[in-house]
């Protein structure tokens, strides 16, 4: 039956990754689920002298009226429909459709106008392999006598009690940390500053890299996808005003902002993060890239252990995408990606 309602419904292409479906729905087809759905109405009605869940479902009727138990009946169907309908259809969607009823009325056609977001094609240059070719890595410098005399100093500094700096010596060198003489602490502090020198190097390239990379795809980034990375921008940004003791409502008043005027602050950022999402899930597709299964058990077992509210199995999403990503920015950088899980256990049955 659902087949053949969701053959009937027209299907129309909308900006930004989604579309439309617009159809009629025989009443036949919402009849049976009009008990389901006065049962469901008369157990949280609230009536006097009948205690709560024992409304009769006559009394029920008669109190809320045809109209509401046919649009419940409408969204129970609905439920059981949409799935079979973007089935049907080959509709590729995400996120919560925008259902509406457009026609309701007992014995007649259900009118419904649905609209869902859809997984955006996406379409990677074709020399996106050669890119790291083009973006050379600039050298970094070794960190200078200055620079380490520096962090030295910051380091004396920090140690400072009643106003009296410690000299620096070797006891000074043990009593920051497993360090065996004041040069080995200086030997560690210039290695320290080199890596991390060269490490803002490699940060500056990837960001190269990935300007290069979007510019060049091809895609239309959903709304929904958009409203997603605002929501993780405001999350983070709640973290970050907490650690200073403030909610987020204070900071907006302390800051003459408004939630939804920061959110349209950050959206360029936002469009920016998922459409290389999106991009970078094409890579990992294309090139059949899997998170290595023991980091991932290792990661979930440390980020529960710190959240152990979290949804166990929305973590592990999370996780195997920042491992896929990691994996796919490697390959954009011109490095060989470890091997995939799939590979490893293709060799093994070899």
């Amino acid at each position: 039956m659902f087949a053949e309602i969701a053959k009937s419904f027209s299907l129309k292409n909308l900006p930004d990754s989604e579309v439309e479906l617009v159809g009629e729905v025989p009443f036949a087809a919402i009849e049976p689920y009009r008990l389901t759905a006065l049962t469901h109405i008369a157990e949280h009605l609230e009536l006097p002298g009948f205690r709560p869940g024992k409304v009769p479902a006559e009394m029920a009727q008669k109190k809320v009226g045809e109209l509401a138990v046919l649009e419940e009946a409408v969204e129970l169907f609905v439920k059981d429909f949409y799935p079979e309908l973007v089935t049907e259809r080959a509709i590729e969607a995400v996120g919560r459709p925008d259902i509406r009823v457009t026609k309701l009325a007992a014995q007649n056609p259900v009118g419904l106008t649905i609209r869902a977001t859809v997984y955006p094609e996406v379409t990677v240059p074709k020399d996106w392999k050669n890119l790291h070719t083009k973006i050379a890595l600039e050298p970094s410098m070794p960190a200078s006598d200055e620079e380490v005399a520096k962090t030295l100093e910051d380091l004396r500094q920090s140690r400072k009690k009643d106003d009296v700096v410690p000299e620096l010596s070797d006891e000074f060198a043990k009593s920051v940390g497993a360090f065996d003489s004041l040069e080995h602490l200086k030997t560690q502090i210039h290695k320290g500053i080199g890596e991390e020198k060269a490490r803002q190097a490699r940060d500056v390239r990837r960001g190269k890299l990935i300007e290069a990379l979007l510019e060049k795809a091809a895609l239309s980034v959903p709304k929904l996808f958009v409203e997603s990375e605002q929501d993780k921008i405001m999350s983070q940004m709640r973290e970050d005003v907490t650690r200073f003791g403030m909610t987020l409502e204070e900071y907006f008043k302390k800051t003459n902002k408004t939630e939804e005027g920061v959110r349209q602050e950050f959206r360029e950022q936002a469009m920016k993060r998922a459409k290389l999402q999106l991009v970078l899930n094409k890579i990992a597709s294309e090139e059949k890239l899997e998170a290595d299964e023991t980091a991932v058990a290792t990661e979930m077992k440390h980020a529960l252990e710190h959240f152990p509210e979290a949804n166990p199995e929305l973590l592990k999403i999370h996780i195997e995408t920042v491992l896929k990503n990691e994996l796919a920015l490697k390959l954009l950088e011109g490095e060989v990606a470890n091997k995939t899980t799939a590979e490893a256990k293709t060799e093994e049955a070899k």
